[in-house]
C-alpha cells in the first residue's frame, strides 16, 4: 500500500497548564529562524476547537501541531505532499515528530513544563480512500509500522489499533520507555 499522507502524535506526559495558544510565538520564531528543514509558511490558531487541532504551524509539505484531539494534549506531523520513498515515510514522519518535540521540550518559555512520553507515538494515515480503516489496511501498514516501533523504541513493541471503520486508519505504537526523546531520535538517524 502507497500511504503518503501520515500523521504522527507524540502524546505530552505533562505540559503544567501549557494550552495551545502558548505556541503560537514559538511557532513564529520557528518560521522566522528557519529551525524546520522544510519551508513553514504560518501559524494558524484553532484552539477555539474543543478536542481539536489546536495551534497549527503550516508548511509546504507539512504541518505540525499542539494537538488535542483524542482528548489528549501532544504534538501531531502532519505530511500532506512529498516526502521519501514508500518503505522510509513511516520512519521520515516520526522522526520530524521527534525532531520537533526534542526542540519543544528544550523551549527556554516553556520553562521546562512540556514533557512527552517516550513510550508510545500514535501513526495514522490521512487519507480514507487510499487506506480505509479495515483489515486489510492494517495487513498491509503494520508490518512497516511495526518495524519502526521496533527501531525506535529499541525492542519489541505492542500495536493497538486507533477508532473505528468512519476514523483514519491508525494504531498506537507502545515499547519500552527511553529516558528522553534524544534517544528515541536518535536511533532514526
Amino acid at each position: 500500500m502507497d500511504a503518503q499522507k501520515l500523521q504522527v502524535k507524540i502524546f505530552a506526559s505533562s505540559h503544567g497548564g501549557l494550552t495551545a495558544e502558548t505556541f503560537i510565538p514559538i511557532f513564529h520564531d520557528w518560521i522566522k529562524n528557519h529551525t524546520l528543514d522544510e519551508l513553514m509558511i504560518d501559524v494558524a490558531n484553532y484552539a477555539h476547537v474543543p478536542k481539536g487541532p489546536g495551534v497549527v504551524l503550516i508548511g509546504h509539505n507539512y504541518d505540525t501541531f499542539i494537538d488535542e484531539s483524542e482528548g489528549r494534549f501532544g504534538l501531531l506531523h502532519n505530511r500532506k505532499r512529498g516526502g521519501p520513498a514508500a518503505g522510509e515515510r513511516v520512519a521520515d514522519a516520526v522522526r520530524r515528530a521527534l525532531q520537533a518535540a526534542v526542540l519543544l521540550e528544550a523551549e527556554p518559555t516553556l520553562g521546562g513544563k512540556l514533557r512527552f512520553s517516550t513510550n508510545e507515538i500514535l501513526v495514522r494515515v490521512n487519507d480514507r480512500l487510499a487506506a480505509p480503516n479495515t483489515d486489510a489496511t492494517h495487513a498491509a501498514l503494520a508490518p512497516e509500522i511495526e518495524a519502526v516501533g521496533k527501531k525506535v523504541f529499541g525492542g519489541p513493541v505492542t500495536l493497538r489499533r486507533a477508532g473505528d471503520a468512519k476514523s483514519l486508519y491508525g494504531v498506537t505504537v507502545t515499547g519500552t520507555a527511553a529516558s528522553d526523546l534524544k534517544t528515541l531520535l536518535s536511533r532514526l538517524t
